[in-house]
């Protein structure tokens, strides 16, 4: 991140806490219909339209390690087969062949069953081991027929005597989807028009350089499936409002979301800067919240655990202040210099979401018995965050349920997750999405393209 920004985002900290209004020409925010959260319609125009053409986060490029190693990957409509050909690159499958049958099993062979607890909300499940797979005699394989399909999803082989030239050409390719890797994560898009990924992520993808993203490693993992709809998930860690009352611990809270400011970028991504409250800072060696040089890393909270090595490249304002981004539509990463975890919510239902958190933190070399103390604290943290704000979500969601609440009403400090609702009406379509569940388009002037 480079010097000016961040003497821009000190100068918009202390702004907010000077404030006495709205900046000028900003916009009252109408409420967000409650439909779009409850309806089956809604959903079922989110999955026609919105998944498929989005870049969606699909796990880490070292699960993947070697020519015929693979993962399936099924958290927002079909089943996908990520591999990496004989080249070295890693390609997507549609985990089908032609004549629809599973190119490999659904659930990993050997994997744990209990990873996708649908049959237990609120039950959380802790991940330490992220085990790579590999294609027997590196083939996709149709479990039907048999047919044999390349690294390249090219059919190669077909068995009892039928001849490969007499197959149909249509059958003779399997479906491939867009999949491009940025700091070491694997993302999957299956709109094949898509734009390139770095440009989709824009200002996001400069300003997290500063984390060598590609160096670090899968740490622990905690999933959890949650009765609310996924965009109360992914809008919860958007705002701070609900920190001092749903976080704080004997009364003490460590933020204070007077002086949070927000960034909106092109695509729906977006930026949030939290600072310290006092006897945060105080205790941090800060004189005030942007005293982000004096900041003392090993005092604040983290929501990786103290024991991870530190990125030797981040700047002052990772340890100064909670720098979060929002990858849309369904990501954050609430950074440190310790490593970040990105918490990703995926759609069930209308009423159900699969949420996982992961930890990624530098290298750390081998497991020891410290490395196991650490990945607990890891652990420990998202099951401590998630039981409180869970108390938050599924009332919320069940608030919006109700025939007495047909909206929800967000303020100034909440524009990102309206702004999030303008960008999911466009890439549906306004004109899909029936007049009582749109929004009104009133944020693209304010939308940052640093």
């Amino acid at each position: 991140m480079k010097t000016e920004l961040m003497e821009k985002i000190k100068q918009k900290i202390l702004w907010e806490f000077e404030r006495d209004g709205l900046p000028e020409g900003f916009p009252e925010l109408p409420d967000i219909p409650a439909g779009r959260y409850t309806e089956q319609e809604f959903f079922d125009l989110e999955m026609k339209h919105m998944w498929p053409k989005v870049w969606l986060y699909a796990g880490r490029q070292e699960q993947v390690p070697e020519p015929g190693c693979y993962q399936v990957w099924d958290y927002s409509g079909p089943s996908i087969v990520i591999v990496r050909d004989e080249a070295g690159h890693l390609r997507a499958f549609l985990n089908e062949s032609p004549n629809d049958a599973p190119l490999v099993p659904y659930t990993d062979v050997g994997a744990d069953q209990s990873e996708r607890p649908f049959d237990a909300p609120g039950h959380l499940f802790m991940q330490v081991r992220f085990p790579s797979y590999r294609l027997p005699e590196g083939r996709l394989k149709c479990q039907r027929k048999g047919w044999e399909y390349d690294l390249c999803g090219k059919l190669v082989s077909v068995p009892g005597g039928q001849v490969l030239e007499n197959i149909p050409h249509a059958d003779r390719q399997l479906t491939e989807y867009r999949c491009d890797v940025w700091g070491g994560f694997i993302f999957i898009n299956r709109d094949t028009k898509a734009i390139p990924l770095v440009e989709w992520l824009g200002p996001v993808a400069e300003q997290m350089e500063q984390y060598q993203c590609e160096k670090l490693r899968m740490f622990s993992r905690a999933t959890v499936l949650l009765r609310t709809n996924w965009k109360v998930a992914v809008e919860a860690f958007q705002e701070v409002y609900h920190f001092k009352h749903i976080h704080h611990h004997e009364g003490v809270v460590s933020l204070d979301q007077r002086g949070v400011t927000h960034a909106m970028f092109p695509h729906g991504h977006s930026r949030m800067v939290t600072p310290f409250a006092k006897r945060q800072q105080m205790a941090m060696g800060m004189s005030g919240p942007t005293d982000w040089s004096a900041a003392d890393d090993a005092l604040r909270d983290s929501l990786i655990g103290t024991g991870a090595g530190q990125i030797p490249t981040v700047r002052e304002i990772v340890n100064g202040a909670v720098l979060t981004y929002s990858l849309f539509p369904n990501v954050t990463t609430p950074t440190s210099a310790r490593g970040l975890p990105m918490l990703a919510a995926w759609p069930v239902g209308p009423a159900h979401t699969f949420f996982e958190w992961t930890s990624f933190v530098p290298d750390w070399g081998e497991d020891t018995p410290e490395v196991e103390k650490m990945r607990q604290v890891a652990l420990d943290t998202p099951m401590t965050i998630m039981e409180e704000d869970v108390r938050n979500m599924e009332p919320m969601f069940m608030s919006l349920s109700s025939p007495g609440l047909p909206g929800l009403h967000l303020g100034y400090n909440e524009r990102r997750l309206y702004n999030s609702a303008e960008v999911l009406d466009q890439i549906i379509g306004i004109e899909r999405i029936p007049k009582h569940l749109r929004v009104k388009q009133l944020l693209d002037k304010f939308v940052e393209p640093e």
